[in-house]
């Protein structure tokens, strides 16, 4: 087996592993994530650097956050600016993290969504730094020409964190 068909499986060993934490965890996560959302008025998006060879076949983190925006606005979930986040409480905002990587057919990929705000230790209340109060995370593969199918994947996370902010503001 040559060196990157290794590396895929291996990613695709990860990736599943991933996945299999994250939904055995997202139970408990959905009650404890789910407290940190009550009260939330909006969210800032934030869309991390996608691999190069993915922006090249026209996957782009700038299609990818005009498609989260309108699932979160479809929703209720206010979109906020950047200076609005500057001065929300907690500063809170959704960060998508997208990693992929290409074989010859295939694309293995792992998309997490969080939650970040700004948490206080119990210990030592003065003491705040950003945190991960919410999230959600899946992992997959699918074929060179389907890339786009991606941003399928990446809508259902937000909508995902839609149901659940929801479910925490009704």
């Amino acid at each position: 087996m040559n060196k990157i068909k290794y590396a895929a499986v291996l990613l695709l060993i990860i990736a599943a592993l991933l996945a299999g934490i994250s939904s055995a965890a997202a139970k408990e996560g959905d009650k404890q994530g789910g407290a940190s959302l009550s009260g939330l008025k909006g969210v800032g998006v934030v869309v991390e650097d996608l691999a190069p060879d993915a922006v090249q076949e026209g996957f782009n983190a700038q299609l990818i956050q005009a498609d989260v925006e309108q699932k979160l606005r479809d929703g209720g979930v206010r979109i906020l600016t950047e200076q609005e986040l500057m001065k929300a409480p907690g500063m809170p905002y959704l960060c998508f993290k997208i990693f992929t990587f290409k074989d010859d057919e295939l694309y293995a990929y792992h998309i997490t969504l969080e939650l970040k705000q700004m948490v206080s230790l119990v210990r030592k209340p003065r003491i705040s730094l950003s945190s991960t109060t919410w999230k959600a995370s899946a992992g997959g593969t699918v074929g060179v020409k389907k890339i786009s199918e991606l941003r399928a994947f990446v809508t259902e996370k937000a909508d995902q964190f839609v149901s659940a902010w929801k479910a925490a503001n009704p």
